[in-house]
């Protein structure tokens, strides 16, 4: 039988308990002109991989948690999909051949249809998307959307260059590494709606990841500013395009955007007031910093640990990616969460 409707049964994100603060590695006098790495992100700390740690263990220990979370048994999910930018290992070496997904399957002992997915930081949503028409179909039962985040070798890649002659390297400074997972679930109502995604192509040239030159690991050269006024520019026709009313804007209890910066996103709530008469519902959290596609789940899990959320509260994720891509999803808050 065909399952028409779709859930979020169980999230989770796994910070490595290793926190860096931004004064110490990023101390005022290391950016050009006087400027205050602290001051002008807002970012006040990130998380950094233990040793021996890399996207597949990140990605392992979100699944675990978000797994045991949804209740669901692992014989019962059909589909694992990766969403992960990065595919490292603890010793820089990427994992493409098998997939990392298939690594996921093998580390989890779930024996499932596996695949990894490409779409930058909005890698994690696509892959909801994707489970979510699975389901739909009757194709499969369950599924496991996860992704590991190794991305700070970028950010000491980035130290390690003159950020003078070198500003495209600054946004790297941003990052932190994180696990994120969701299982997606069948169900007799709708609580999960996707919204029409976006793609602004003439901003693709200006977020390029790569290797790294002359040291193991990757490097990103953003253009920050540019990426981040193209977005905020077109994010209030987003927004009109998604909700409906004022009031179908209102249903939603949280509104979590792509991590960039704190700063950031308070930009982006203003764009939220202006556009639907309150930002109020913006999160925002400042001891990640920039986690790519796990960064929804870096502030839904801190949010759960301040006790913030309860059962069917409705939440709306903006994910961004380079490209310059939009996509919006509202889901509802599977019951007992408070219970996690």
């Amino acid at each position: 039988m065909v399952c028409v409707k779709t859930q979020i049964s169980g999230f989770a994100c796994y910070l490595p308990p290793n926190l860096i603060k931004s004064e110490d590695v990023i101390p005022f006098g290391t950016l050009p002109r006087g400027i205050d790495f602290k001051r002008l992100t807002k970012i006040e700390a990130h998380h950094e991989v233990l040793e021996g740690q890399g996207s597949l263990e990140l990605a392992v220990e979100a699944a675990q948690k978000a797994i045991a979370r949804s209740g669901v048994n692992k014989e019962e999910i059909d589909l694992v999909i990766s969403c992960s930018v990065t595919k490292m290992s603890g010793e820089l070496q990427n994992l493409i051949e098998p997939c990392l997904a298939s690594h996921i399957c093998s580390a989890l002992d779930i024996k499932a249809q596996n695949f990894d997915i490409a779409n930058a930081c909005l890698g994690m949503v696509t892959g909801i998307l994707i489970a979510d028409r699975k389901i739909r179909s009757g194709k499969i039962r369950h599924a496991l959307i996860v992704a590991g985040e190794y991305l700070t070798e970028a950010l000491y890649e980035a130290l390690g260059k003159n950020l003078l002659f070198n500003q495209k390297a600054f946004s790297s400074l941003t990052i932190g590494d994180a696990g994120g997972a969701y299982v997606v679930s069948g169900s007799d109502e709708e609580r999960i709606q996707f919204h029409e995604p976006m793609t602004l192509a003439q901003h693709s040239q200006l977020c390029i990841g790569d290797a790294a030159v002359g040291r193991p690991g990757p490097a990103m050269r953003t253009y920050g500013k540019k990426l981040q006024n193209a977005a905020l520019e077109n994010l209030g026709a987003y927004f009109k395009r998604n909700f409906k009313s004022q009031e179908d804007y209102s249903s939603h209890d949280h509104i979590i955007s792509h991590q960039t910066t704190p700063r950031a996103v308070s930009k982006g709530a203003l764009i939220a007031e202006k556009t639907w008469g309150s930002g109020d519902a913006v999160r925002s959290i400042s001891h990640t910093g920039n986690t790519a596609s796990t960064s929804h789940a870096a502030v839904l899990e801190t949010l759960l640990e301040d006790g913030a959320l309860l059962s069917n509260q409705k939440v709306y994720l903006m994910a961004f990616g380079s490209g310059l891509s939009f996509m919006g999803m509202s889901f509802h808050l599977p019951s007992g969460v408070e219970t996690w």
